[in-house]
């Protein structure tokens, strides 16, 4: 049985609109959403369409359900054929209107405090559809954290795991991602596209090799650091598949015990009988490997905006919470962007209302460097559902 919603009353709606961008209509007719129509009825307002597409996605009913309930509140009736085919013209709408919501209401992303990088997160999920037992699709997303705009979209068979090699990149930009995108392949493909990576270890799937081509000992290097000071090492990465060596930069630190006794009872949540001592020991340790030059990128500069990543992962978990941003019912690219860009749009105005603010990053906290390191490593936003693998390095 569907929800019950009454759209009859536009009390809601308006408090929806007053959190908006201004000149709503102009920005329809700059992205000529309007100019299509399909069927006798016409939808003729920005404001209409708007309504129709946030209550199919805010509300995760079917197309037909949506259009039933729109006609008995007064929007137009139209066909859901033709609601569909308005949703196939509506992403670089939405697109506006997501960037227009985060604009300049943070500098935490902007390319000047990042060495003049475009920085691109990189996230896949897995999404179902309505009534699916299990996993339907992954649906992999290429984030700019400036704005919030989905630069590259990709839905995968679920089998398909995540890549770098998902999306094309241009110079200046770099590649946020978590311990699935540690690999020689996905690495590469960005290098030879021009841009550079920043990506936590995986030391199973990253093997390296010291400058002078001897293999690296990962774990005899992180036992040789002293105190919790963070600190860099050249290394090279072989991808067979490009037949190339990729220069890079090991950034390392160990954490305070506190943080790394926490780290250690995730693994042994998360493997059970499977931890090995390996897998405790390596938890102590914060490892990320980069291509971007220490001139561009420092140290610490690496380890503050890796911290941003788990922020993009703690936005992926509140919309998949909130929004149910993990639902799958289109398929057709151009109607998953317009899906995918409402349930954003419909995040960031509930953070908006909420909070009084349109920035995807909450405030930045004046704390000490071992909370830095325990937000790092998720434990100052615990959210229900499942994790990643969290053994480090």
């Amino acid at each position: 049985m569907g929800p019950t919603i009454d759209v009859r009353t536009t009390e809601g709606w308006q408090t929806i609109e007053a959190h908006l961008p201004e000149g709503l209509e102009a920005i329809a007719k700059e992205k000529k959403v309007l100019e299509v129509q399909y069927g006798d009825a016409k939808i003729t307002s920005a404001r209409d369409l708007l309504r129709l597409i946030l209550l199919h996605a805010g509300a995760d009913i079917g197309l037909r359900q949506t259009v039933a309930l729109a006609a008995e509140g007064g929007l137009p009736s139209v066909s859901h054929v033709a609601l569909h085919r308005k949703m196939r013209l509506s992403a670089p709408f939405l697109r506006e209107l997501v960037g227009r919501l985060t604009r300049g209401a943070d500098d935490a992303t902007s390319p000047e405090r990042w060495g003049g990088y475009e920085v691109l997160a990189i996230d896949g999920s897995s999404f179902c559809g309505p009534g699916a037992d299990g996993t339907d699709a992954r649906v992999h997303l290429q984030l700019r954290l400036s704005d919030l705009e989905i630069v590259g979209v990709a839905i995968e068979d679920r089998s398909v795991g995540e890549s770098f090699k998902r999306f094309t990149w241009k110079p200046n930009q770099l590649a946020l991602g978590d311990r699935g995108y540690a690999n020689p392949p996905g690495i590469a493909s960005v290098v030879e596209d021009g841009g550079d990576v920043l990506v936590r270890v995986n030391r199973r799937a990253l093997p390296m090799a010291t400058r002078d081509g001897e293999p690296l000992d990962l774990m005899a290097w992180l036992r040789s650091l002293k105190g919790h000071a963070p600190r860099e090492q050249p290394v090279v990465v072989y991808s067979r598949e490009h037949q190339r060596e990729i220069e890079g930069r090991l950034v390392a630190m160990r954490l305070p015990a506190a943080e790394a006794e926490k780290a250690r009872v995730r693994v042994r949540t998360e493997l059970g009988n499977k931890t090995s001592g390996l897998d405790l020991e390596a938890a102590q340790y914060v490892v990320l490997f980069t291509t971007a030059p220490a001139t561009r990128l420092s140290t610490e500069m690496s380890l503050a905006l890796y911290r941003l990543r788990w922020q993009v992962e703690l936005a992926f978990k509140r919309w998949k919470s909130l929004c149910h941003f993990d639902r799958l019912p289109k398929y057709r690219d151009d109607t998953i962007l317009t899906w995918l860009y409402a349930k954003l749009l419909l995040a960031l105005l509930l953070h908006r209302m909420a909070s009084g603010a349109s920035s995807l990053f909450p405030p930045e906290p004046q704390t000490n460097d071992a909370v830095v390191l325990d937000a790092m490593e998720g434990n100052k936003h615990p959210v229900a559902g499942p994790r990643r693998s969290a053994h480090a390095a």
